[in-house]
């Protein structure tokens, strides 16, 4: 009885395909028949043959395409064909899933890569905008996590530069620059403020425990009379 059902499914979606050539579901219907025979290389063939048959109508096709590579465990395959969709690839959903699928597989080179196509858009596009700061910060925040302050340099500087009260940024920044050029780290350090306001207005736990707490300069413990030695006899 199921091969008989497989046999009319597969005429059926051919019979679809003939009349609608440029329409993803025929095709969708034979992949969906396909991977419940289990056969996934010949499902992963059939949209790779529709997406360069019909670009126009591909994007919806590509992401079933990865969605099987990721069922095969193809994680690298399946990230490939996700940039290869125009629309979807600078979107933060489609940044974020392909960042974790590059770590997960760790290979850092190609999550920091889809970083800078993805800043080079919006500064293209939509420069300054939250959006654009946002993707910066979570690259810089990336790049630090894994040790790559050099490569963190660009973004902080950038960030810094729009806000220059941003003192967890400059930490980050000088930080990042006591590795390659001290002098410069040194220089920065010049910019945090008085230890009495950042007493007043920074979270000095938080600033300690970021990856700038080099240069940060902590303000002394006042000495009271409670804690003032006590005279010898």
């Amino acid at each position: 009885f199921y091969p008989l059902q497989a046999d009319q499914c597969r005429k059926l979606s051919s019979s679809l395909q003939s009349q609608n050539p440029g329409q993803p579901r025929p095709v969708l219907i034979q992949v969906a028949q396909l991977c419940r025979e289990k056969q996934h290389g010949r499902a992963i063939e059939l949209l790779q043959q529709f997406s360069e048959r019909h670009p126009e109508s591909a994007s919806g096709i590509k992401l079933t395409m990865a969605q099987l590579y990721l069922v095969q465990g193809h994680v690298t395959k399946a990230c490939d064909v996700l940039r290869s969709i125009e629309e979807f690839k600078h979107k933060s959903g489609m940044i974020s899933a392909l960042v974790t699928m590059y770590s997960h597989e760790e290979d850092i080179d190609s999550a920091i890569d889809v970083f800078k196509q993805a800043i080079e858009h919006y500064q293209s596009e939509q420069t300054g905008s939250a959006a654009h700061l946002a993707l910066v910060r979570e690259a810089a925040n990336f790049k630090l996590k894994y040790g790559r302050k050099k490569e963190a340099i660009s973004d902080l500087e950038q960030l810094w530069k729009r806000n220059t009260n941003d003192i967890h940024t400059l930490a980050q920044l000088i930080s990042a620059y006591s590795l390659v050029d001290t002098e410069k780290a040194k220089s920065l350090s010049k910019h945090l403020p008085s230890a009495d306001t950042m007493a007043l207005n920074v979270d000095v736990d938080e600033l300690e425990n970021s990856h700038g707490a080099t240069y940060v300069r902590k303000k002394a413990p006042k000495v009271t009379g409670e804690n003032l030695p006590k005279e010898a006899g």
